[in-house]
């Protein structure tokens, strides 16, 4: 083969090293890059068959390496997801049992307020609470369930007793919690 002619670069090579750039998206440049390692092979084959007619070695060699990595970062991915997923779940049920006890709180103070503008006397339920005008709270909570907490609410012109409890304890909130007249707030660890 003379110098001016030019050998054929393999689209198999430039296959390989396509696929092989996609190594940084998870599970698509795993597949992609299963794929980048098989085709530069194939194509490392080729060119060592016939070296004179094909070129395209370097992108071949491009493409097995980024699809390497591609497979060696699985491991990677799978420690940060591991040490990631607990972490935030347990986040959640943090702003879980926060969001409860404002809520009681809330609740409470909506109460303890209705029975200083009425002499004493406690509101009898929660529309009381909400058809006042101004209303004390814009929500009910009461016989509801959110973020994960079932809320009950007793009330009688004495006082009130209001509950929140974990829909899964455990998953969706630590303890129940337990709100009386005077705005005590209790909590339940053990279910």
């Amino acid at each position: 083969m003379t110098e001016l002619q030019k050998k054929q670069t393999l689209g198999v090579a430039v296959a390989s090293l396509i696929c092989g750039c996609f190594f940084f998206i998870p599970f698509l440049g795993l597949l992609l890059g299963v794929a980048a390692i098989v085709l530069g092979i194939v194509a490392l084959v080729k060119i060592s068959n016939d070296k004179e007619k094909y070129g395209g070695k370097g992108l071949a060699i491009s493409g097995i390496v980024m699809g390497a990595i591609a497979i060696l970062m699985i491991p990677v991915i799978a420690l940060f997801a591991a040490i990631a997923i607990p972490n935030l779940l347990r986040a959640k049920i943090s702003a879980n049992d926060a969001l409860a006890q404002s809520a009681l709180r809330t609740l409470a103070t909506a109460s303890e307020t209705y029975a200083t503008v009425n002499k004493g006397q406690y509101p009898l339920s929660v529309q009381d609470l909400i058809n006042a005008n101004p209303p004390y709270i814009s929500q009910s909570y009461c016989y509801e369930t959110l973020a994960g907490y079932i809320y009950d609410c007793q009330f009688s012109s004495q006082g009130y007793v209001m509950t929140a409890t974990p829909v899964d304890p455990g998953s969706t909130g630590t303890s129940g919690l337990t709100i009386e007249t005077g705005g005590v707030l209790t909590s339940e660890e053990n279910f």
